[in-house]
């Protein structure tokens, strides 16, 4: 049955393939490179978002440190020095430790069919003890994620309806493979090679039977597929790309087209030589790219370990998406605020989502997290163009410092288009 399926289905799943991996590139090509924009992005937080809009209705009087780092920058304030106090900035002594605990929601278990005694020999003898560990670690995912994790995620960003139904439509190649019997393990459980291939699902045989090199490519479409379905909604389009030449397994490469469009590919490394790693490196960025395209996340945040949550749940057989490091930092070089992520937004035009000042990005340190952070007094050509022109709007420009900036950051783009 499950056999007829996957034939009846081949010319769909062929389909889907050219439309949604259609740039399953060679790894000589280059990432796309997209015209500049100005992106607004929200610091202050661990992991930055990326907003379409500048904060609204910032008025300079409603945040004293920002007008002094305003009025200072316009000339209008001496820049003055502070008088070191050691006394100031230091905690009190708490009178007493207060511990921050969760409660624990009520489990609710992911219980496999067992299978029946009387079927019982070596081999499903140890499938069985997988289904118990596959439980328990259903109930320690449960147990163990924090209540705001498992919230709804905000799926607003999706594709439409129409298009969410016309990528379904194209999975059905894949459905099959979600299905489970009682007897045999998941797809997923049967791409191990110490999986017994007498209860490998019928659909895995195929790369059971093949050396991984050569179906490595061809089980990442169907992977994706099979994610894309049980888990995001049949919402993402992120194309594979295979990379020779990368330091690490996998990466996702984010960004934002001319017209404020968020998107993402998948970049595996050829030298990925196992299962396992291709499971757990595609749905690491699977999740990020999701995170990033319906979620505008930048980094490894809250709407990362959502998705990750949410893969437990739907497939518990999914092997545990950990936290990773971010690879850049971005900090306003006015207001100081920073935040952490993974996109190089090098060729983009970056403001302060809160000022709409410059935003500077280098890469991530560890020991960037224990430093404080500080305007930066570099003058640039827009920082000038600020300068020059913040004092002469107005209130026909707009009464606040939010309709004021976001008038000359497009009196500045303007000016960049036309001597580009």
């Amino acid at each position: 049955m499950l056999r007829n399926k996957m034939e009846s289905n081949s010319d769909d799943e062929e389909e889907y393939d050219d439309q949604i991996h259609v740039a399953d590139y060679q790894s000589s090509l280059k990432a796309p490179k997209w015209p500049k924009t100005t992106i607004y992005i929200e610091l202050g937080n661990h992991v930055a978002i990326v907003r379409h809009e500048p904060l609204a209705n910032l008025a300079l009087e409603d945040d004293a440190d920002l007008n002094t780092k305003v009025q200072k920058f316009l000339g209008l304030m001496a820049p003055r020095r502070r008088l070191y106090n050691p006394d100031k900035g230091c905690d009190p002594e708490p009178t007493s430790v207060q511990v921050n605990t969760f409660d624990s929601p009520p489990a609710r278990p992911v219980t496999p069919p067992p299978t029946p005694q009387r079927h019982l020999n070596p081999i499903t003898s140890k499938r069985q003890a997988n289904d118990i560990i596959l439980q328990v670690n259903a109930n320690c995912l449960e147990i163990d994620t924090p209540d705001f994790l498992k919230k709804p995620i905000d799926l607003s960003n999706l594709p439409s309806k129409k298009n969410l139904a016309k990528i379904c439509r194209m999975h059905r190649g894949s459905i099959a493979c979600l299905e489970n019997h009682p007897h045999l393990y998941t797809f997923v459980e049967s791409l191990n090679p110490t999986t017994s291939i007498e209860l490998c699902h019928p659909l895995a045989l195929t790369y059971r039977q093949r050396r991984f090199n050569s179906c490595k490519v061809e089980l990442s479409k169907r992977l994706f597929n099979i994610f894309n379905h049980a888990i995001f909604h049949c919402g993402l389009l992120a194309p594979i790309v295979w990379e020779r030449n990368m330091r690490t397994p996998c990466k996702s490469d984010l960004a934002i087209d001319a017209l404020g469009q968020r998107n993402a590919r998948i970049l595996l490394c050829r030298k990925i030589s196992h299962q396992d790693t291709l499971i757990q490196s595609l749905l690491h960025e699977m999740i990020h790219a999701a995170a990033f395209v319906f979620n505008q996340e930048a980094g490894h945040g809250d709407h990362c370990r959502k998705w990750a949550y949410q893969a437990g749940n739907a497939m518990p057989e999914l092997p545990t998406i950990y936290d990773c490091h971010a690879t850049f930092m971005y900090t306003c070089t006015m207001c100081a605020r920073c935040s952490y992520g993974r996109i190089d937004f090098k060729k983009e035009e970056l403001r302060c989502h809160y000022c709409q000042f410059e935003v500077n990005v280098k890469p991530f340190q560890k020991g960037n997290i224990f430093m404080g952070t500080r305007p930066d007094p570099t003058i640039t050509p827009f920082k000038s163009f600020i300068r020059d022109n913040y004092l002469k709007l107005g209130e026909d420009d707009g009464p606040t410092h939010s309709s004021k900036m976001r008038l000359l950051n497009e009196k500045y783009s303007k000016i960049n288009a036309s001597t580009n």
